[in-house]
């Protein structure tokens, strides 16, 4: 989600400004995302980076991000709607303790739906994430409830902090900028990825078909080439 400080400056409003239109975006993107059959998304809504911006930016982001869990708390229309399990993946020691207790709130309101996923990174780095899993797997072993010839990719994977979610397919980033900046770094592996130069609060419903197509006629297309040196039947799996 990215381009909102650049949005705001453009159009001449302030930071804080920004940054509500790109949430009001992600709330108008998550239904889209839903209708066409999306069921899991993660989002990068704050990276632990993004703590060396202005102490005043950094409470404001904190304010909004209160504000939307607490809106989600109060009017749970769109998790009935979709039984939408949110998640909220990220080293929450890092942030105000009520912004902390809203989002665990959030997750165990929303913990028996599982049809859809909204996964928020908030306080969040790739980086961060697996040295936790190597950090949870070492500890194991030095207690001796992992033996070392246990430890395998399976293991580091089962303890990030995404662990129960399926790995990411496509992964689309906008504003121009053609880097992961340390999102999802182990679970975007295999994805493909997607770079516009849209800013997230002027994306439109256009953008994201014209991802999603893109991403299918190159999916098909590896379906094929893979099908077709295997000797199979290249229609069947297309589809």
């Amino acid at each position: 989600m990215d381009g909102n400080r650049r949005y705001a400056n453009r159009e001449r409003i302030g930071r804080k400004e920004g940054h509500v239109k790109g949430f009001n975006k992600l709330h108008e993107t998550l239904f889209w995302l839903l209708d066409v059959g999306i069921r899991n998304v993660s989002v990068y809504a704050f990276s632990i980076d993004n703590f060396k911006r202005t102490a005043e930016e950094v409470d404001a982001l904190m304010d909004l991000a209160l504000e939307k869990f607490e809106v989600l708390l109060d009017d749970m229309d769109l998790v009935h709607k979709y039984e939408l399990k949110v998640l909220v993946t990220g080293d929450l020691t890092l942030v105000p303790e009520k912004v902390k207790n809203a989002a665990l709130a959030l997750m165990q309101r929303t913990k028996d739906y599982s049809r859809c996923v909204l996964n928020i990174c908030f306080a969040y780095t790739g980086c961060n994430d697996i040295a936790h899993a190597v950090n949870t797997v070492a500890s194991g072993v030095e207690s001796g409830k992992i033996g070392t010839s246990d430890v395998n990719v399976k293991l580091i994977e089962k303890s990030l902090l995404t662990s129960g979610m399926p790995p990411v397919d496509l992964l689309l980033r906008t504003s121009g900028e053609k880097r992961l900046s340390d999102f999802l770094l182990w679970q975007c592996s295999g994805a493909h990825l997607a770079f516009i130069d849209t800013l997230w609060p002027d994306l439109s419903l256009w953008d994201l078909v014209q991802v999603i197509l893109e991403y299918q006629r190159v999916h098909s297309s590896q379906i094929f080439v893979k099908t077709k040196l295997n000797g199979g039947d290249c229609n069947g799996h297309a589809r």
